[in-house]
């Protein structure tokens, strides 16, 4: 006789985050009018989820949760290519500004929302720090390779008030958005 497993109630429920950001950018490539839309769109999200941040948390979380690891995402990205070719990835050209507000971008900005959501009921900030990755990984399929870092970083930071960076002492990021 063989028995059938039986889950529990306590089994851990996968991450929805990188299927939800996935999703979103599978249906905003179909609405894009082009590359430069599909890009445009990833970067208003990247450019949501730091005002965010920004506006709930401060300097020190869009720094650690955006800025850094999407530098950090290009640098790798990066080193793997020159690994493998040997030669150094050229940076690809950004979207103009105009292209951020399309239909494309209307979708990536409501799985952002839709991330934030799920932030409040997953552990810690497993939805914060696997939403960066995943639309970086997207900017860079729009892309068909990476962009200079420096070139995204002031296109996120564009026009957001910011303050210098200061250690956070009010609290972790997780206590301060939920």
């Amino acid at each position: 006789m063989t028995t059938q497993p039986t889950h529990t109630q306590t089994s851990q429920i996968p991450n929805p985050v990188p299927a939800l950001i996935r999703t979103a950018f599978n249906a905003a490539s179909q609405r894009a009018y082009g590359q430069a839309d599909r890009a445009a769109a990833a970067i208003a999200a990247l450019r949501k989820l730091r005002h965010v941040l920004l506006d709930q948390a401060g300097t020190n979380a869009a720094l650690t949760v955006v800025d850094g690891p999407a530098t950090g995402f290009i640098m790798e990205r990066n080193m793997r290519a020159l690994a493998n070719t040997g030669i150094a990835p050229v940076p690809m050209p950004l979207p103009p500004a105009l292209a951020l507000a399309g239909p494309a971008a209307s979708l990536m900005l409501d799985a952002v929302e839709n991330g934030l959501i799920l932030h409040r009921f997953l552990p810690g900030n497993t939805a914060l720090m696997q939403m960066v990755p995943e639309l970086m990984g997207c900017l860079c399929d729009a892309l068909d390779g990476t962009p200079d870092a420096g070139r995204l970083l002031d296109i996120l930071r564009e026009g957001m008030d910011e303050d210098e960076p200061r250690i956070a002492v009010e609290g972790p990021v997780s206590q301060r958005l939920h």
